[in-house]
């Protein structure tokens, strides 16, 4: 408890809570612009720390990532584009609500939700890093198959009722996440001798593409036509029973963020997806997913921003990063002579209990600077179309040129705009191809690497405890909609 009060004195001295309040705003600026990420905004201010002491850059880098996974969000609720891949569940519903001009309810639902799954994220580092770590240490590349499996699982409950066509979209996406290097012997595939297919699809500019194009093109087809305009642009509100209504929802995706947080190779995006899901399921009103759904919302943004903390966890006990932006810290904390393991707790306690203090008060001071944030950014929708239209092109233009430097990943941007767009002309679902993208590349190794372990029969991996464990939630999630449907039978018939 010593150790808390003096993290808790540390974090509040005037110059580091500056410090957490100018880092937060910076990663929510990163976060929304497209191709931007956390991991971006960590990477060009780790120069910067090399001046301040190390308790003082930890507190700089925790407020530019937690800023970072939230500030996403907020374009893809205004304009339909993810600013960082794992909101683009966000982006389905929070564009749906700001198209009934409810874009300030679904901002202030995402803030408050995206600020609790951060503070209890902060809170399990705080308090259960140890045994939290246990887990991390038990998931290997077996554990990471069935993660991925019921990942992809999410195919069948978003494209409930349109499940041939989703399923379609699913496959051929993952076709296209083959495309580059094998992960086992090295060799290229599908690349037809194109030196930038070498490395695979870009993630960030396929998603920008996908996502931004459609709506623009739909804008202009309609010109405004079916767009709510905001006569008060700015208003942020929640109503009084939206968290009361949707606390499981709330608690189980922050749950799911931690878990999925502690484990490498996972990330904000599997998280996001994966609560979107276990939220339809558990849905009284599975049919709003989709049209404008607050549970939605709440699902995807409190796993995002819950992964945070539980990305830290495994880091600060054993050195094991469990997300890219979690990696930078770990070559911030080397560089300022923090040694991550056992000894980091008892040597560098003041560091360290600063770090973990200052992401629950950084994620308490979301909600503040995330309100402020997105009142001006409301004002975005007061635009006339035409010009919207044209600001939302340049944007994903220079987010897609941003994230590696390269016009083919604008050109990636184009085809993947062009395509989405006909998709959606003929009725099928673009969420597959996000979900089957994010978890293809970790699937296929995983894979590869289990194959190593067991060369003579892969099924020895159910040996393994929690590949258990994760494939019965694999049965049980594609086993969940029809019993639904035998048990909305039977209550028909009782009733």
């Amino acid at each position: 408890m010593s150790e808390i009060l003096l993290g808790l004195s540390t974090v509040f001295q005037p110059f580091n809570l500056l410090l957490c309040i100018g880092g937060l705003f910076a990663g929510i600026i990163f976060g929304a612009l497209p191709g931007f990420s956390a991991t971006m905004a960590v990477a060009v201010f780790i120069p910067f720390s090399y001046v301040l002491e190390p308790a003082s850059a930890m507190l700089l880098l925790s407020g530019l990532y937690c800023g970072g996974v939230y500030g996403g969000s907020i374009p893809a609720i205004l304009l339909g584009i993810p600013g960082t891949p794992a909101s683009a569940p966000t982006a389905m519903e929070g564009r749906a609500l700001t198209r009934k001009g409810e874009s300030g309810h679904a901002l202030a639902l995402c803030t408050v939700a995206s600020s609790f799954g951060g503070a209890f994220s902060a809170l399990a580092l705080l308090f259960m890093a140890p045994v939290l770590t246990v887990i991390a240490l038990k998931v290997g590349p077996p554990e990471q198959i069935m993660i991925a499996v019921f990942g992809l699982s999410v195919v069948c409950l978003l494209v409930e009722g349109n499940a041939a066509k989703g399923l379609l979209v699913g496959f051929f996406a993952l076709l296209l996440a083959t495309i580059g290097q094998d992960p086992q012997v090295g060799y290229q595939r599908f690349t037809f001798g194109n030196l930038h297919l070498y490395a695979g699809i870009s993630l960030v500019p396929i998603l920008i593409g996908l996502f931004s194009f459609p709506e623009v093109l739909q804008m202009l087809e309609t010109d405004g036509e079916g767009f709510s305009e905001v006569n008060e642009a700015g208003k942020l509100y929640l109503k009084a029973n939206d968290f009361l209504k949707n606390k499981l929802t709330l608690i189980r995706s922050t749950i799911i963020g931690v878990v999925i947080g502690i484990i490498p190779a996972a990330g904000p995006d599997i998280a996001a997806f994966l609560s979107y899901n276990e939220a339809k399921k558990a849905s009284k009103k599975p049919e709003e997913f989709g049209n404008g759904s607050v549970e939605g919302i709440i699902a995807s943004e409190a796993a995002n921003n819950a992964v945070t903390g539980g990305s830290l966890i495994p880091l600060l006990s054993l050195g094991i990063p469990g997300s890219a932006p979690a990696a930078l810290f770990l070559s911030a904390m080397y560089i300022h002579g923090l040694q991550p393991g056992s000894q980091l707790f008892t040597r560098d306690a003041g560091t360290v209990y600063t770090l973990m203090v200052g992401f629950v008060v950084i994620n308490v001071l979301m909600v503040i600077a995330g309100l402020l944030f997105c009142k001006i950014a409301n004002f975005v929708l007061v635009i006339p179309k035409s010009i919207l239209a044209t600001m939302i092109v340049i944007l994903a233009t220079v987010g897609a040129y941003a994230t590696n430097k390269s016009m083919f990943d604008v050109l990636q941007c184009y085809i993947a705009g062009i395509a989405g767009y006909i998709m959606v002309k003929n009725d099928y679902p673009l969420s597959p191809v996000a979900l089957a993208l994010l978890l293809g590349s970790m699937l296929e190794t995983a894979i590869s690497q289990t194959m190593v372990m067991y060369p003579h029969n892969i099924l020895q991996m159910f040996t393994r405890p929690y590949t258990i464990v994760f494939a019965l939630l694999v049965v049980i999630s594609f086993a969940w909609p029809f019993i639904k449907k035998r048990m909305e039978k039977k209550e028909g018939k009782t009733s």
